[in-house]
């Protein structure tokens, strides 16, 4: 494991809470860049709500990167770490291990492939599923044993933003997903990257999530979508996982959308924020 050094006149801070131990199962790389980036936070001995301040950043996301659940992009990262004393020196190695971190999940999924649209699991992985409220924590467990990280923006550069705009005709979302249909809009993908707008290949696809709670990364993706194709949306949310985009804007909403007949998640910020703005879709039910 790389040391990165912490400063040694690390203020206190009383109103900040300790960060709790990191799991066990957590390894590899991503416990590599974790360990490094709760040591630089611990000498600028701020609580999250000021960093929330300071950072492009909303305190739920951060508390995600000290815990190990995510990764801060690398803008961020080199921000965050402005506000150490010892910036210049931590930053090189604090970068490289971010890089590792990231590369380990691409690594990952690239081995096991994704699964086909619509596929079902196979008996032995139900069986290791167990109850639906044991999921989550388990399917967390087999990622972090893995050492894997974590993509914060799916897609990269090439992925572009979402025109929205209003559906011309009354149907609902097709499939189980149109059942009791909130609202009816269609969006169209629209990739900045002209060079990617005629090309159907991963690197110039969107992501699309299947929990918009969860990290926004390779294991949650259950969907792409490319420059061109129209999805239907009947609502949104204000309150998702936070995605940063290559410029640096961030936002916590994302809207609903039916493709394939099931439901999936596309964030806010991949949405032209002027049609974000006046979109009429409802908000979606808890």
């Amino acid at each position: 494991m790389v040391y990165v050094p912490a400063h040694p006149n690390r203020p206190e801070n009383p109103r900040r809470k300790p960060l709790s131990p990191l799991p066990e199962e957590l390894s590899g790389p991503v416990r590599e860049f974790v360990t490094a980036l709760r040591r630089m936070h611990g000498e600028l001995g701020l609580s999250l709500k000021e960093l929330e301040g300071r950072l492009p950043a909303s305190r739920s996301s951060l508390s995600r990167y000290l815990r190990g659940q995510s990764l801060p992009d690398e803008r961020l990262l080199i921000q965050w770490s402005k506000l150490s004393f010892t910036a210049e020196d931590r930053l090189p190695e604090l970068v490289t291990l971010l890089h590792r971190a990231t590369e380990a999940e691409a690594a990952v999924e690239a081995a096991d492939g994704p699964m086909a649209p619509g596929a079902a699991p196979s008996a032995p992985d139900e069986a290791r599923k167990g109850s639906a409220p044991d999921r989550p924590s388990r399917r967390r467990l087999r990622l972090t044993l893995a050492a894997v990280g974590t993509v914060v923006v799916i897609g990269g550069a090439t992925a572009g933003v979402i025109a929205l705009r209003s559906s011309d005709d009354g149907s609902p979302p097709g499939g189980a997903a149109g059942s009791s249909p909130l609202g009816n809009a269609r969006i169209t993908v629209y990739n900045a990257e002209e060079t990617c707008r005629h090309k159907r290949v991963r690197e110039c696809s969107l992501g699309l999530a299947e929990d918009p709670y969860q990290a926004y990364r390779p294991s949650n993706i259950v969907g792409r979508a490319w420059h061109g194709d129209v999805l239907r949306a009947d609502c949104r949310i204000a309150n998702g996982v936070t995605v940063t985009d290559e410029a640096g804007g961030h936002s916590s909403m994302w809207f609903r959308v039916a493709k394939d007949g099931k439901r999936m998640w596309v964030p806010g910020i991949r949405i032209r924020q002027d049609q974000v703005q006046y979109s009429t879709l409802p908000n979606c039910p808890e």
